[in-house]
């Protein structure tokens, strides 16, 4: 370049150089905008965060853990109006949930066919608090097909918690009262107030039932306050919520009824199996004391004892803290505070035992989605199970889900005693060294999707690397899997732990590994 081009030029260096200082100097002013822009960012993400965090909470304690449908569904229209419409079964479409349900059994089929059309109803209704409310019941009038003996009268006992499961207690309790397969179980069928032995001396009838009607179905063993703490005489003392005569005089007003069975050998586990009955002659007419009131004698309609037995228990103020407690133990946490138990205790009283009120008290009250609740319990083997199908959007038409639950020790009509699969309170019971290797082995078969004749599992983890461009994405690929199953993030060490593992690169093996890894992890094992 000549001189005279290079001294034309050097105004135009000198101007771009003023240009680029100017600049400069007004890049602080744009950085400031930026940094108070990020912190409104970053507590924007953390907002929806936290509503992803408690609507997953929800979805875990009303049914059996978030799917994407159902996740979207909740932050679309908010965690009232979900549970909300939740509460009313009857109003929700679940043709696309029944589409997946095992299909009902044949006259051919063993009756274990109604075990797995459960185990996909759990997984894949939408009406998913009705399912949760039927488990519930399940454990709470915990009865075998052991003793029962009968596929069919287990399934019409089921659909009996169905029914009744968000209905009023004194009705579910009438219900359960006279159910076939109770009847069986608890030894109350053809229990007779008329026995007599030799010498003409009268026989008394069968406790069995009437004891567990108190002890573990209404009352509990000792007195409540509203709150659920205990009532304590003046020597400081937990007063008995009952005596041994009433378990005798309750045990005199069940006399009479008997329980019908299916007629069909083998059993047809689609016999339409008709309800128990009752015959005056077994039944003891007199006079009963229970629980400090009396019932009068009644030749007339004997058979009304049982209702009048069941107002008794409904007038007594330890049932409404007893059943409170039972509820917020399966639907929000085993630690409650006695205020929380006094809220729904107090909404169960008032309302009469209308279920679906004392439901919504659990569901919506301040301590449901405190810190102290929100994945704060160990999760039982079906919670484990299903939540991992209904996150992976995994597909079984009921096998895998039945063979794992049964081996975690948790297979439906089969809990080991009349205490459940577990006591009130004490699902840490669950977790042992046995139960958390069996777990183990249930998740690495729902995360390969390994088929046989035995397991019918699917997950389309190809599928979900393309359709979501993780393949050189593997950060998002572990926090999807996490949102997907945990609907929270993972704790860091668990994070780094599946990165590590992943790579650089998400191939179908990682995908199905990782998945194994987070499912196996501390993070997935509380509810």
């Amino acid at each position: 370049m000549r001189r005279a081009d290079r001294t034309a030029a050097a105004p135009r260096v000198w101007r771009r150089l003023v240009v680029l200082l100017i600049i400069l100097a007004g890049t602080p002013a744009v950085s400031s905008a930026e940094s108070a822009g990020r912190p409104a960012l970053q507590s924007l993400r953390e907002q929806r965060a936290e509503q992803r965090l408690l609507a997953g909470h929800l979805l875990r304690r009303l049914g059996f853990g978030p799917n994407r449908r159902e996740m979207h569904e909740v932050l679309r229209i908010g965690r009232a109006a979900y549970t909300e419409r939740q509460l009313h079964p009857e109003q929700i479409d679940d043709r696309v949930g029944e589409r997946y349900f095992h299909p009902e059994p044949s006259p051919l089929h063993g009756g274990y066919i109604w075990q797995l059309r459960w185990l996909t109803r759990m997984a894949y209704s939408r009406r998913q608090l009705q399912e949760r409310m039927a488990l519930i019941w399940h454990e709470h009038f915990a009865t075998s097909v052991f003793k029962v003996g009968y596929f069919t009268l287990m399934h019409d006992q089921e659909e009996l918690f169905r029914t009744h499961g968000l209905g009023s207690f004194r009705d579910l309790l009438i219900a359960v009262s006279r159910d076939n397969a109770m009847l069986i179980y608890l030894d109350n069928t053809y229990n007779n107030g008329q026995a007599v032995d030799g010498e003409g001396n009268r026989i008394p009838p069968n406790e069995n039932y009437a004891r567990e009607l108190l002890q573990l179905f209404s009352l509990g063993v000792h007195k409540l306050n509203l709150d659920g703490t205990l009532v304590l005489d003046e020597d400081g003392t937990p007063v008995p919520a009952y005596t041994e005569r009433d378990v005798k005089e309750v045990a005199r007003a069940l006399t009479g009824w008997y329980a019908n069975t299916p007629v069909s050998m083998p059993e047809d586990p689609t016999e339409i199996v008709p309800p128990a009955g009752f015959e005056p002659y077994l039944h003891d007419p007199g006079e009963k004391l229970v629980l400090g009131e009396v019932i009068a004698a009644d030749d007339v309609d004997p058979a009304a004892d049982l209702e009048r037995v069941v107002d008794v228990i409904m007038r007594q103020p330890t049932t409404a803290p007893f059943i409170a407690k039972q509820l917020i133990f399966k639907l929000a946490t085993e630690t409650p505070s006695p205020a929380y138990v006094k809220r729904v205790g107090a909404v169960f009283a008032l309302r009469g035992g209308d279920l679906r009120a004392t439901v919504r008290a659990i569901l919506t009250d301040p301590e449901f989605y405190s810190p102290a609740t929100v994945r704060s319990q160990y999760k039982e083997p079906i919670e484990h199970v299903i939540g991992a199908f209904r996150g992976l959007g995994a597909h079984s038409r009921g096998a895998t889900l039945f063979y794992w639950t049964s081996v975690a020790q948790q297979q439906l009509y089969l809990p080991p005693s009349v205490f459940s699969f577990y006591r009130p309170g004490q699902k840490g019971s669950l977790v042992t060294t046995g139960h958390v290797a069996n777990r183990d082995q249930a998740t690495d078969m729902l995360a390969s999707g390994y088929v046989d004749q035995f397991f019918d599992s699917t997950w389309d983890a190809r599928g979900t690397i393309r359709r979501h461009r993780l393949a050189i994405r593997p950060a998002r690929a572990v926090d999807l899997l996490a949102q997907d199953l945990l609907a929270a993030p993972l704790t860091p060490a668990v994070r780094q732990i599946v990165l590590d593992y992943v790579g650089p690169r998400v191939t179908e093996e990682k995908l199905r590994g990782a998945a194994w890894l987070i499912m196996c992890s501390p993070d997935y094992q509380v509810n």
